[in-house]
Formats: C-alpha cells, structure tokens, sequence
C-alpha cells in the first residue's frame, strides 16, 4: 500500500447551471461538478469525461466536428478541447485568463474560437483552435457579458452581448495578423424610442455667446473629462434601455435579440441599425403571471397578438422564423412578416426553460429546463415531444446503498425528491417526491426501505420493495425541531434522529416493529455527528455523538464526546430503561462523556473500543483507544496514531460495516480510503471541486468496491468502484467471513421484513379516502409555501415511476389516530405521562378542586365589596390574584417593558440632545454676534441685527493676501501711469480735472453697481466692474466683496448694539418711575394699570436656553438628600422665627416712644388721623368749658390736617403727571430712533443685496469659465487620445504595406514564374516539329471545364443550404484532368514519351495558375485591409483636425466671453431699463406731441452731437500730436542726461576695494563664501551670547514669580489678620457703646428735636428741588415747542 491509488469512476448523475448543448446530432453534454456528462438521445446512454485539474467552468461544443471545449476553474485556467466520441485531447489552449473564462465559443465553420475572459482583464480573445494558436484579443473592459455568439454566414463576425449592451465584432485578417474591430449597437428604450445621447463635437452655432455666456454641454457643466465625459446622462435624461439576454442570426447575416422583459429586435449586421419588431403586453401580463402559469403538457396552435414578458429568453433560428423560450416554461414559434410579428405556442410545461437549442441537421430542438429535465422537440410535427433526461436538479442531502449494496443505491435532494438508481449502469430506476425540505437520508440494511428526516421534525419510510414503484408506507412527527441527523445501524436494527436542541431519538428500523419510537436521550448542546457501531457477537449497537457547546465555533468541531449502547431489544425494553415519559435511563444505556483536548469535526466508532477522529484545525486523523474514567459516566482517550488529513476543512470520516476501511472526505473535494489497522492510506481521487464546497457525504458497501459521494453544491452524484487490499491472508479471511456472514443475515432480514412493508402496503392502500392522511396539513406547508412554491410546482415524478405524486401521498396512513393531527410523539408521551399521574392522584386533585373553588368564591365576594369601598380604600384587581408566580411574571414583564420603553425614551433624548448641541453649537455658540430683534414700545417695528461668525483664519490670510496683491497692483498701475501718460498744460488740466470729477461722479452713482459708498463702508482695492477679465481678479473681488458685506453688516450692528443699550437704559429709567407711580398710587388709594415694559424672548434669545420654574407643569422630584436637606433649612428658619419673637428691648422701646418708626415721613400724612376726645361722645349740652375749647381746638387741627392732606395729593397727582409724560416722551423718542434704525436696515439690506448680486454674477462667470475649462481639457483629452491612435494607427499601416509589399513580390515572381512556363514551351518541346508544337500549344492551353454547383442535400439547416456547396469539386477537376491526360487527345504521330512529358508540362502549368490565383485572391483581400486601415488613418486625421478646430473655436469663444463683461448698474428712478413685453401701454397721463417737433428736436441733438463729436475727435488728435512730441522731447533730453551721466561717472571712476579685491584674487567667490562663513560663525556666537542673556533674564523673571507668589501668599495672611482686627475692633466699639453713661432726658429731648427738624427741611428742600428741575424741564420742553431748533443733516463726503 505504499502506491496512492485511485478510484475508478463508473457513473455521475446531476444538472448543470450552465446550457445543454448538442455535441452531435444524436448527443448532447453538459457539465455537472468536475465532469461533462454526454448522453445519446436514441439509445439514453450516457459518456463521463474527467476534468482531472477541478471542476468545470465555461464550455462550449463544435456540432460540425463534434469536439468539446471546456475551461477549467482555477488560477490561470486553460482551456481544454475532447474529441467525441473518443474523448480524446485535442488542443490545450492556455495564457488567455488569470481568474476565469466566462464564455467560450466555436465558429460555425472554420477554425476559429473566442473566449472571454472576466476579472482583471475583461479580454475577447480570438484563437486558431487547430494550431492552437492565439490570433488576437481585445479589452471590454468592466462588461459582464452573458452571450458570445459566431455569426453562421461570416465566421469572421461575432456578437457579445451583456444586459447593458449590445456589441459587434468583426475579426479583419491580413495574411496570418488578425484585428478585431468593435462596433456598439445603440439599443433603444423600452418604449420603443432612440435614447439621444450628448454628442462630444460642438457645432459652430454652439459657441455663440447669449445673454449668460456661452452654452456648453451637460458633461462640461457637470465637470467630467476623459471617458466619462463621452457617455454620461444626467439622471432626468435616462431612459429605460431594454436588456439583451439572447440572440440567434440569420441567413442574411441579420441578428434576432431577445431582451429581458420580453421586446424583440432585428439587428441589421452591416447598417447596424435595430428595429423593435415587438414588445410586451405589459397591460395583459404581470410579472407575477408568469409564475402561476399552468398549461397542459400539449396545446394545439395559438396565435397571439403580443409577447409575453419573459419569453424571449432564449432563441433559436429555423427557416423563416424563430423558436424562443423563458420562465413560463412554453416552447414558442415567432414568424416575422411585413405587417407584424407573428406568435405560435408550440409546446409547454410547468418547468422554466433554461435554453433551447437545435442539432447540425436541425431535425432535433434541444429544450433544458431549469428544474432537471431535457425534451427533444421535432420542429415540423406538432407535440413531437420526448423526455430524454429526467434527473431534477437541487442540492444532494445524502446517497446510500440499498438494501446489502449488490444492485441499487438511493439519492435524497433538499428539495424532497427521493431517487433510485441502479448500481451497474446509472439509469434512474424510480423517483419519489416529497413537497417538504429534507435534511438527511438513510437506507435500511434489514429490509428494502429509505428513512428520511425533514426539517419539521418528521421521519418518513418508504417502501422500495419494488424499486419502481416507491411507496410511503409509514411517517410519524418525533419532535417540532429540524432532525439534522438520521443515522442506521449496520445490522438494520435503530435509527437515531438527532435535532438541534440536543435531542437523540432511538426508533426501531424494522417494519416488523411497526417503526415503533423507544425513547430519546439528551445531549449538552446541538448534535453535530453521530455514528453507530454494531457488535454482531453481541448484538449490541453503540453510539457515538459530536455535540457542540456554547462558545464552541462549528466550523472547528467540538470536544464533547458522548457514548451509549442499545443492548437487546428495547422495543420491549422496561421501565427501569425507558420512563413513561419516553426518556432512556443514562445508567441502562451506559451513557458516557469525554471530553477532548482539540476540537473535532468528525469521529466513528468501531467494535474494539477505537475511535477515529478528524481535526478539522490541525488537518490531522486521530486513532483513539478507549480507556475507564474517573467515574462510570465519563470515558478517557488515549492516541494509538495520528496521521495528516486534507488541505481543506472541515473533514468528516466514515467507517465501513466490515471495519476495515476509514474513509474521509472534506472541503477540497478528495476523498481518501485508509486502513484502519496501519492508517496508511490505500487511495485518494478528488471527486468534487472545493469551489461547489467539496463533499457533502460517502456511502461505501460491505466489500469496500463501491463508492458513493455527493457534493455539497455540484448536484453531482458520483459512483466509483475500488477493491482494497485488506492486508494478509488471515485478515482478508476474516473479512470475507464477516462479509458472507453479513450479506446472509441481512438477506435473510430483508426476505422477512419486505413481506411486512408489503402487508403493510397492501393494508394502507385499501384504506378509504375518509380515512386517508392529509399530507399537507399535517406536515405544516404553511411554513415552506412560501420558499418552495416555485420549485415544487415544477418538479415532475420520474417517467420512470408507476404511480403519480398524488398517489404517493394519498397513500400514507395514521398509525395512531388518537393523538392530535399536529402533536409530536414527544408531545403525546408528555400528555400520557401527565394523564397517568392525574389518574394516580385523582383524589387529591379532587380535594384540591374543592378547596379552590370555596377560594374562588371567596376572592369574588371580596371583590364584589371592594367595588362598594370609597376609592381611596379600594384595592387593584391584581391585588386580588393568589398565584405568586403569575405576579411575579407580570411584575417582571411590566418592569421589563418600562425599562423598553425607559429606554426607547432616553435614546430618543440622547439623539434629540445631541441634535439640539449641535444646533447650539453651529448657530448659537459659533456665532460672534447673536442674532436677536429689536422691537419698538409702541411703534410695531422690529429689527433684527445680522447674527455673524467669527472669520477664521484662513479667511483673512486669504483677504489679507488678496489686499497685499491688490495694493501691490494699484501702487504699479500708478507707477506706470506716471511713466506713460504726461502732465497736462494748466488749462487742459482744468478740462481733464472737470472730466474727471465728472467721469468719478458717474463712476460712484452709477458703474460701481450699489450704494457702499454713501454708506460710508469704502474699499479702495475694489476692481471697476470694468477690469475684471481674469479669474483671479474674479475671485479677489468676490473676496473683497465679502470683507465689504462683513464691514456693512459690523457697522449695522454696532448701531443696533448702542440702540440695544438705549432700550435697555430706557426700561430700567421707566421701571424707576414705575416704583414710584405704583407708591403714589397706593398712597393715592387709585387703581389704575400700570404699564411695565420688558425684554421679549425675540431680544433676549439667551433665555430659550433656560427653563424656568415656571415652564414645568409636572411636580418636581426630590430625592431623599434633598428632601432631608430642604427639612432642615425650614427647621432652621423656624428656629430663627421663634428666636427673632423673642423679647427685644430696642424694638419694644421704638415701638412705646415713637410708634415703631425714628421719623413720621410726609407720605403718611395722608393715613395720619386726630384722635377724637372721647366727650364728644356725649352731646354738646353735656360738654364744660373747658371741652368746648378742646373741641374747637380738635375742629382746628382736624382743618389744618384736611388742607394739608388735599395740599400733599395735588401734590402726588402732579408728580404722577409729569411721571406718566416722562415714560410717554421718552418711549416716544426711542420709538423714532427705532424708525430710524428700520430705514438704516432696509438701506443696508438694498446694499447688501447689490453686493450680493454682484457676487453671484462673479460665482456665475466663474462657473461658465470652468465649464469652458472642462470643455477645454476634455477637447485636450480626445485630441491626445486621437493622436495616439493615430500614431499607432500609422505604424499598423506601416507595417502592413511592408507585408502587402513583400506578398506582392512574391506574388510578381509567382506570375513571372508562369509566363516563363508560356515562354519555355517551345525551347521545351523543340524536339517536335513546328505544326506538332502549334498542335500541342493549343492543348497546352486547354483546361477541363467544370461547373460549380450548390448542393442541394436533404437537411433543414438553413445555414448548410446557403453555404455548402459540392464536395466533389475538386475530384471532378481532377477527373477533367485524367481524361484530358488520356491518349485519346493524344495528337496523331506523337511519341507516348513526348506526351507523358507534354502533360506533366502542362499539371505543373496548371498547379502554378492555381496557386497564382489563390494568391491573387490573398492580395486583393491584403490590399482591401490596407485600403481600410488608411481609410480610418484619414478618418482619424479628419477627425483630430475637426477636434483642434473647435478647440480654437472653444479658445476664441473664452476670449470673447472674458471680454463681454456683464456690469451691474444702478440707476436713478425714472432711468430703469424695462424689458420689452406684449402689454397694452396707458396713455393716460401721456402728452400728444407733434412728430415734427420730436423730429426737429432729434435733428437738432444729431447736428450738435456730430459736431461736438468732430471737435473732441480734433482735439484728441491735436492733443496726441502734442503728447507724442512732449514724449519725443522728454526721451532726448533724457538720453542727453544719461550720456552725461555716463561720461561723469567714466570721469570719476574710483576703483574701490571690492573691485581691487576681485581683480587681485584669482579665486574672487572662495574669498566672499570664507567672509560670509565668518560672518556666520559671528552671527552664531552672538546668537548663542543672546541665549544666554535670555536665559538669564528668563531665571530672573523666575525669581520674581517665586517671590510674588510668595508676597501673595504674605498678603493673604496680612488681609485675613486685618479681618479679624476689623472684627474685634467692631465688637469693642458694641462694648463701648453698651457701657456708656446716658446723659439726661432733656437733652436726648432737644437733641430729638433739632433732629426731626433738620430732617423736615431737608426733605421739604429735596421735595422743592424736584420741583424746579420738573418745572424747568416743562419750561424747556415748551421752549422747543415754540422755537423748535432744526439739527443739521450729516454731511457725506464722496470719495
């Protein structure tokens, strides 16, 4: 075994993605994985061809010599070509591609071939496929291109078509070089109309400047140059382009497209033009009919008006018309005719058609389905269908043997189709189909059955006791979970169905068990292998399963092991096995854990305790044998060998039945057979491509011969045989030993068990219809309907099969009609086991029933009287709820959707913060001047100011360097007018001076373009509007503008700041008169509304910012320190309340004396009220003398107190007045400065508006300069572009006419070599005589006639008609020839050896025509190419001159547009330009003047301009004369000064140390570059001295920091003292005044007394000053009234 063999291949089965193509015309292929399957339509055999480097990519195939083309799938592919049938390498073409060919083609004739190839290169390239040579190639570059087609009449034309576009390829041959030459195909919209796309040339009207400068194309203006600039559309100019998915030609060289939605066009291949010839009923046809279209399998003739959408989706010529084909699934005959397109249904199905094709002789249409099948289809005999291929198509979930593995084998796809097929030659024997997703398939050793598991939880068993005719015969629903593993013994006894939650079900496999479920086992986390081993001595099956944990990655495997043993028969097996509840005891089954070191992705078990394992991340196979753990549930391993796995992971192995081989497969598509004694490995062949995921399973059979292996994505089913070697002669006994003795027990079990599956089919079949099982609705379809509609509907039983799909599902049948249609069998064992203990405990639920009844009763009670309580007393429904648990649920539900919604909200306020600082900070915190409004009190007006940025710095770097370039230019322009031009006389100076004021008056009101100026903003860098011609003068100006707009608006809003501050001044002044209205009011017990003006929010926008108190409805919370902390506050007041109640000697002592108050204050004389003597209380008969007199007294001082009180409130109304004018007169005139203010801003905003103006006509010129820049180097581009081409153009044509001049020479000496032949005839033939020499000169110039003739063969291909013509052409010319060599033309007395010469003369004559012919016609042919190539080189001068002509038409358009310049005016009013529009005029307020007197009036303004005009024009003249000659003068007389000049300075020329230096040093720049260096080195030391004196200073200011911080730190001290000191003097000045002496009563007395009466007169002083200053100011106010005094307007100056 130390040889790596390989396994031979016996057949494949599979669909291909790609099309079905005829090879001949009894044979069609296709690929499928890394084969190319060839199957003959008569006898249905099928050919297998090996790609031996990987699987197989594009490929093609050649009816005409019957040979297959094929590139594979790797690294720099190649291209292989088969011969058929000997399938034999023909050619091997390589270096076309670096990744992969995505379409490959033969030519109809000839031997041409064309690939093409896609990322990087995107390369068409034309190939010699006999000399295998590589002719040319050309780029299209970024195309995905799903057509290549030959045209059949010209093999030197080629189309390529993609879904965008739409291409042309002629192939020119000039001798042995090839070109290909493009030509793109303008596709039209989908409404049938030309899309116009922006044509690159500019016309000579283009260019013509209008009122916005000049027009130039969308590409321009959208800035593009290059290739992009050539075919860009803006998006509101797109239009739908139809999409190209198929073409076929015609006989007239014309080309049928047929587009994705259904439009059909005509290309003509030499106009180049297309034609819709239709397109589809869209109103009619939705795209959703497509998908339920169902017909029967024949429909008679029909013609349609329209196309469906989606049936031109493939296409095939015939005769006069067209075959065509789509997802519908029907087979269509379109007839193009003058008046229309005509439409017939030939033939459909259910199935989408995938392509369709015809044969050589087209007796034979081709039709592949999507799903599967071929149809062959004879085109003149209606419905002459026949399936020839019926294999489906879908992923493979698994393949086995059946049964002992002598005959049959069994294939499962996704997609529910169950298959047979026979061992020996492949044929598909029967199909089954299920409509629901499969996850795994197992066949049954023990009798002839298939087991599969569903997706849904299902496990269904089908009967192939007679294998064409599969019956489903059993099914049971073991868990809702997917079951990803089934799993069989090999003695046919279980099967284990592992689903992804950790559950392992043991069912019994045997029909004679009735499939009856033992029980389940868990496992920790989901199951990702499992394998059973069975001890035929013991009859015990062990189990052995992979299990993934949490945070394991599946793609590496796991470390979980578990194993277990089934002994016996546990169909019977106790309760102390399995519990009622159907779970296996872990004890019973000996369940075992290990856990290993490194993750493994696959391990089998065999009888003696081995295990093998595959390391997926090491890529290693592992030997382990089983050891005792610590404990009886947990197992150790030990390595026995390693060995190296596969390149690619993950791998999986498999362990035959006779336990002799491991088998491995993985990823990279190899599979390996070992020996599991020595490991070494025995065969390795790659079955399957990694790219399509390599292997997805292996099945081997007891001898180890056949193996079967299906991909994971190939749909590739591959049978290979192989006989191992099982090593000595005791062991290869023992193995065939085990094998018989297997083989007849498993014959032996299936002769029994297949009579059950056949009772058992029997007894379902005779069931009535009632009691048949709904398939549907108990396998759930609900759930796959949507995913699967499509496919289920279009797959078909197997023609194959006996029975129809419905038969097949009508025949299940319910084994257990008690339970519940959708419960599981775990369900129902859960629902037993709870009916078995409510039987157990009957009497106590009983009790328990009772008693929550009377609890129940009670709760209703409670809560009928909780309904009477008052609210505040009444309790929740909930809290009425007694099940704790529920509570807690709902407790915790609702906290867990308050914390959603918590946090839904505080996201929702984080993005709502986060936007709201943004907007803060980009238009409130950014901003140097905040925008607010100003608004008047009573007026109505509002100004707001101009929120402004703060320029960054590199705006004024930029406006700093724009004023520094733009005063350099001024200071120049003067200096160079001060060269120029010459002073004036002193008169012309005053005229010049005039003009000028003038011309600078008119200059300032009306060709600056605003009104900056009179704003008092001036700029004097400002360009004229006059002088901007460049681009960079634009764009200074639009810098200098801005500055201007920032100074106008700074200006604004320092006025509106100061008038800001007014405001506020004024409010705070009317707030001060406020308090004393509201005291006079009060006092004046008057209640009147008191107006109090106040900030808006518009002027004080700071306060959006803060939320007040007010603001929050909602009340606010208080956590608890904050509570506790407001507790104690209020505690402490209260404290400081009861404290301040508390007896107070000074405050009692003011209040006995003086009533509380030190002084009566005048304002309370109007409370102030003369206490009655208590006797006027009796009548006055009663009153003494003495009472009288006090009564008079009181009536007194009671008059006194009224006068004085009526004097005080005149006095308060008059305050109040002159109060209430004040705040009148003041709001008054800040309402006139606010209506100033509002003009200034409309003043501003007009000039504002002006500037602005002129800037965007800047940004406008300088965006058309750009478009004309675009346009400029897009030409530059194109002409560049051309003139390459050109230049390589001219070089290809160079060199063609040094071939076309060395064939020609070739040719000349050809031909000069044949008139030699006529000129040597008579030297040659001297010997004869004259007359015998004319005789044989006639013959020699005699040739066989013979006619070229069409063929006309019996066979339908329309492109054989036009182009075969006779084969025997050339025998008959050579026929001619033999009889014209034939002694019968033999002239009369001529020696035989003479005409033996005489025609050997006259063959090779002959051949030397042919051959001179031959290369007359490759001449002519050279020739025309040359002429084309010159053709286009003229084309290309043609066109790069028209290019360079409109790049100076684009340059003298540039020119012309910086020129017109477009100047903004500002006129007066009356002088405003009105643009002419159809209006009726009103002559209303109009004169009606004589035309005469407007006449002489004009007559009289010409005459006097003309002459005003002669009279200037003479001035200029005279004064021009007069200038030249002051110039003339002023340049001599300078020239004068500079010879004297020069001669003084020659005179006095001083020869200086520099100069001696120079001319005595011989190396003069040595000696200045030693100086500079010591001057350097000078300038070092004192900038190193200068660093040390900073150094030291830097020290020093040191020292002086640490010393005033010090001083602080002292200061501080000092001024904490001095608090103290101020404290403690405080306290001793309260001491001393405590503890000093009151002097006598009678002084405190007097001393009180001139007190209050200095007191009195110096308020009544105060009260008299008010009064003047409010009567002075009444005086002035009526002052101004009558002699109002008129302020002077400010005065502008004009610069």
């Amino acid at each position: 075994m130390d040889q790596v063999k390989s396994l031979s291949l016996s057949w494949v089965k599979g669909y291909t993605t790609q099309k079905v193509l005829f090879i001949n015309n009894n044979t069609f292929c296709y690929p499928c994985g890394n084969f190319l399957i060839f199957v003959d339509i008569d006898i249905e055999a099928d050919k297998v061809l090996r790609c031996e480097t990987g699987s197989i990519g594009a490929f093609t195939t050649n009816t005409s010599n019957q040979i297959v083309a094929f590139a594979e799938q790797r690294l720099n592919p190649s291209i292989y070509m088969y011969t058929f049938p000997e399938l034999t390498k023909k050619a091997v073409l390589v270096d076309g591609a670096e990744l992969e060919y995505t379409l490959l083609e033969f030519s109809y004739t000839g031997s041409l071939f064309a690939s093409f190839s896609s990322i990087p290169e995107f390369h068409l390239t034309i190939w010699s496929w006999e000399t295998e040579a590589r002719l040319c190639s050309e780029s299209a570059m970024g195309m995905q291109p799903t057509v290549l087609s030959f045209n059949p009449m010209n093999p030197f034309q080629l189309c390529l078509a993609s879904e965008e576009c739409l291409l042309l390829w002629n192939i020119e041959q000039c001798d042995d070089f090839y070109i290909l030459k493009r030509i793109d195909i303008k596709l039209p919209a989908e409404d049938g109309s030309m899309p116009v796309l922006e044509d690159v040339a500019i016309g000579a009207d283009s260019n013509a400047l209008s009122y916005y400068g000049p027009k130039m194309l969308i590409s321009a203006q959208a800035g593009l140059v290059g290739e992009m600039a050539n075919v860009f559309i803006p998006g509101e100019l797109r239009m739908e382009i139809v999409q190209p998915v198929s073409v076929c030609w015609t006989t007239n060289s014309d080309l049928y497209v047929g587009c994705k939605k259904g439009h059909l066009l005509l290309v003509d291949s030499e106009l180049y033009k297309v034609v819709m010839l239709a397109a589809p009923d869209v109103e009619r046809f939705s795209q959703d009919d497509l998908v339920s279209v169902s017909s029967p399998s024949s429909i008679m003739m029909s013609v349609y008006p329209t196309l469906k959408p989606c049936t031109v989706n493939t296409l095939a010529f015939y005769k006069d018309g067209l075959f065509t084909a789509g997802k519908d699934g029907t087979l269509y005959y379109i007839t193009v005719k003058s008046n229309g397109v005509e439409v017939e249904e030939c033939w459909s199905s259910d199935l989408p058609v995938r392509n369709i094709a015809f044969s050589r002789d087209y007796q034979s249409l081709l039709i592949a389905t999507e799903q599967g099948s071929v149809c062959i289809y004879k085109p003149p005999q209606e419905n002459n269908v026949t399936k020839i291929l019926a294999v489906h198509s879908g992923d493979f979930v698994s393949a086995a043997l059946l049964g002992s593995g002598r005959q049959y084998c069994v294939s499962a796809r996704t997609l529910g189709i169950v298959q047979v097929w026979s061992l020996v030659d492949g044929k598909n024997v029967s199909s089954i189909f299920l409509p629901i997703k499969i996850t795994d398939m197992v066949c049954v050793p023990s009798s002839n059955q298939v087991a599969v598991a569903t997706e849904t939880g299902h496990i269904y068993n089908i009967s192939l006791v007679h294998v064409d005719n599969p019956r489903l015969v059993y099914q049971i629903h073991i868990h809702n979970m997917p079951i990803n593993i089934l799993k069989c013994d090999h003695a046919g006894q279980y099967l284990m169905a592992a689903c992804s939650d950790g559950h392992i079900f043991t069912l019994s496999a045997k029909p004679s068990k009735q499939f009856k479920a033992i029980g389940y086992t868990e496992v920790k986390g989901e199951v990702l292998g499992c394998f059973l081993a069975y001890h035929m001595s013991r009859k015990i099956v062990s189990c052995l399963t992979l299990s993934c944990q949490v945070g394991d990655e599946k793609s590496q495997g796991t470390t979980l092991l578990t194993k277990f043993d089934l002994v016996g028969d546990l169909t019977t097996a106790s309760a102390a096995t399995v519990d009622h509840r159907g779970m296996m005891n872990d004890v019973a089954i000996q369940k075992q854990y290990c856990q290993t070191e490194l993750p493994l992705t696959s391990a089998v078990l065999d009888t003696e305790q081995h295990i093998y394992a595959y390391c997926t991340l090491i890529r290693t196979i592992f030997k382990y044998k089983i050891s005792r753990g610590l404990s009886n549930d947990v197992f150790n391993l030990v390595i026995l060998t390693k060995v190296e796995g596969h390149q690619l992971g993950p791998g999986f192995l498999h362990l035959s039945a006779n336990q002799q081989c491991l088998a491995s497969v993985a990823k990279d598509g190899f599979i390996q057979l070992r020996d599991v004694s020595s490991m070494a490995l025995h065969s390795e062949t790659q079955c399957h491509s990694y790219r399509s995921g390599g292997v997805k399973s292996i099945s081997l059979s007891l001898d180890c011969r056949i193996i079967l292996t299906t991909g994971v994505h190939d749909e590739a089913l591959v049978c290979s045989t192989d006989r191992v070697d099982t090593g000595s002669v005791e062991q290869t006994k023992a193995v065939l030993d085990y094998n018989r003795s297997m083989i007849s027990m498993l014959d032996q079990s299936c002769n029994a068990e297949d009579k059950i599956l056949s009772v058992l089919d029997i007894q379902k079949s005779a069931y009535s219809s009632k009691d048949k099982l709904d398939y549907m609705s108990d396998v759930s379809l609900s759930t796959f309907s949507g995913t699967f509609s499509g496919t289920f509907s279009a797959i078909s039983p197997s023609i194959h099969s006996t029975q129809s799909f419905g038969s097949s599902i009508y025949s299940l049948q319910k084994i257990n009609d008690s339970r519940s249609p959708k419960s599981t069998w775990l369900e129902t064992k859960m629902a037993e086991a709870i009916d078995k203990d409510n039987r157990k405990h009957s009497e106590a639920k009983a009790k328990l029933k009772q008693g929550i009844k009377k609890l129940r009763a009670t709760i209703k009670r409670m809560m009928f009287e909780n309904e009477t309580v008052a609210e505040i007393e009444r309790l929740d429904h909930h809290e009425f709820n007694l099940d704790l648990k529920e509570q807690k649920r709902l407790h915790a539900e609702g906290e867990e959707k308050v914390a959603k919604v918590c946090e839904t909200i505080e996201l929702e306020n984080l993005a709502n913060q986060y936007l709201c600082e943004v907007i803060k900070r980009e238009c409130w915190d950014k901003m140097a001047v905040k925008g607010r409004t100003l608004e008047g009190f009573f007026s109505g007006l509002a100004v707001s100011n101009y929120p402004m940025r703060e320029r960054s710095d590199e705006e004024l770097e930029l406006l700093s360097k724009v004023v520094q370039q733009r005063a350099i230019e001024l200071i120049d322009l003067k200096a160079r007018k001060d060269i120029v031009e010459t002073p004036p006389k002193k008169d012309e100076k005053e005229d010049e001076e005039a003009e000028d004021e003038d011309s600078k008056e008119e200059e300032t009101t009306a060709l600056k373009g605003s009104l900056t100026c009179q704003y008092g903003v001036l700029n004097p860098f400002l360009y004229k509007q006059l002088d901007l011609h460049t681009k960079d003068e634009k764009i200074k100006q639009i810098v200098l503008l801005q500055d201007v707009i920032y100074n106008i608006k700074t200006t604004f809003n320092k006025e509106f700041d100061a008038t800001y501050k007014q405001k506020e001044v004024e409010i705070a002044r009317v707030k001060d008169r406020t308090v004393r209205i509201k005291e006079i009011l009060q006092q004046l017990d008057m209640d009147e509304e008191v107006w109090l003006p106040s900030m808006t929010k518009k002027e004080m926008p700071e306060r959006e910012f803060e939320v007040q108190d007010s603001e929050i409805t909602a009340e606010r919370y208080l956590t608890p320190e904050q509570k506790r902390k407001l507790e104690e506050e209020y505690r402490a007041e209260q404290l400081r309340l009861l404290a301040a109640k508390a007896d107070n000697w000074r405050e009692r002592a003011l209040k006995d004396m003086m009533g509380g108050v030190l002084e009566t204050k005048k304002s309370d004389i109007l409370k102030m009220e003369i206490p009655m003597p208590a006797f006027m209380e009796k009548p006055e008969y009663e009153w003494t003398e003495e009472q009288i007199k006090q009564a008079k007294e009181y009536a007194l001082k009671e008059q006194e107190l009224n006068e004085e009180k009526d004097k005080y409130r005149k006095t308060l109304e008059s305050e109040l007045r002159k109060l209430q004018a004040s705040i009148t007169e003041s709001s008054s005139n800040f309402d006139d400065i606010m209506n100033k203010l509002f003009e200034k801003k409309v003043r501003t905003e007009m000039i504002i508006y002006q500037e602005e103006l002129k800037i965007c006509n800047l940004i406008f010129s300088l965006r058309i300069e750009e478009e004309i820049q675009n346009r400029d180097a897009q030409l530059n581009y194109l002409l560049t572009e051309q003139k390459e081409s050109l230049v390589l153009k001219s070089q290809m044509t160079q060199n063609i006419k040094l071939m076309v001049d060395r064939f020609r020479e070739t040719y000349d000496d050809l031909v000069a070599e044949d008139r030699l032949f006529d000129r040597g005839f008579r030297k040659e033939f001297s010997d004869v005589s004259s007359s015998m020499a004319e005789q044989l000169y006639k013959l020699y110039k005699r040739r066989p006639k013979v006619q070229m003739q069409k063929i006309h063969m019996i066979t339908e291909n329309p492109f054989e008609e036009k182009l075969q013509l006779m084969a025997e052409d050339e025998a008959r010319f050579l026929a001619a020839m033999e009889e014209l060599d034939s002694l019968n033309f033999k002239p009369e007395n001529l020696d035989p050896a003479v005409w033996s010469r005489f025609c050997e003369s006259r063959r090779r004559k002959i051949e030397t025509e042919r051959q001179v012919k031959q290369k007359s016609v490759i001449l002519a042919e050279m020739q025309m190419f040359l002429q084309r190539r010159m053709e286009e080189d003229e084309h290309s001068a043609q066109f790069i001159n028209n290019l360079s002509q409109e790049l100076n038409n684009l340059r003298e358009t540039k020119s012309q547009f910086q020129l017109n310049l477009m100047v903004q005016l500002v006129l007066k009013q009356g002088q405003v330009e009105v643009m002419s529009s159809d209006f009726i005029p009103d002559y209303s307020n109009s004169i009606l003047l004589h035309k005469g007197v407007v006449e002489d009036l004009n007559s009289t303004i010409q005459l006097l301009g003309e002459k005003k005009v002669a009279s200037m024009v003479e001035r200029k003249d005279f004064r021009k004369k007069i200038v030249q000659v002051e110039w003339e003068c002023r340049k001599m007389l300078m020239q004068m000064d500079d010879l004297r000049n020069k001669i003084r300075d020659i005179l006095k020329l001083r020869i200086t140390k520099q100069a001696q230096m120079y001319l005595r040093e011989a190396n003069y720049d040595t000696q200045i570059n030693a100086d500079i260096m010591g001057l350097e080195r000078s300038v070092e030391g004192q900038e190193k001295f200068h660093s040390k004196v900073i150094k030291k200073k830097q020290d020093l200011i040191k020292d002086l920091e640490k010393k005033t911080a010090q001083l602080k730190k002292e200061l501080k001290v000092i001024d904490r003292q001095l608090k103290e000191q101020h404290i403690s003097v405080s306290e001793r000045q309260y001491i001393q005044e405590m503890i000093t002496t009151v002097q006598s009563d009678q002084d405190a007395r007097i001393r009180f007394r001139d007190l209050i009466q200095h007191n009195k007169l110096m308020e009544l002083s105060r009260t008299q000053a008010e009064d003047i200053a409010i009567l002075k100011a009444e005086l002035e106010r009526q002052r101004m009234k009558t002699f109002p005094i008129l302020a002077e307007a400010p005065q502008y100056t004009y610069n």
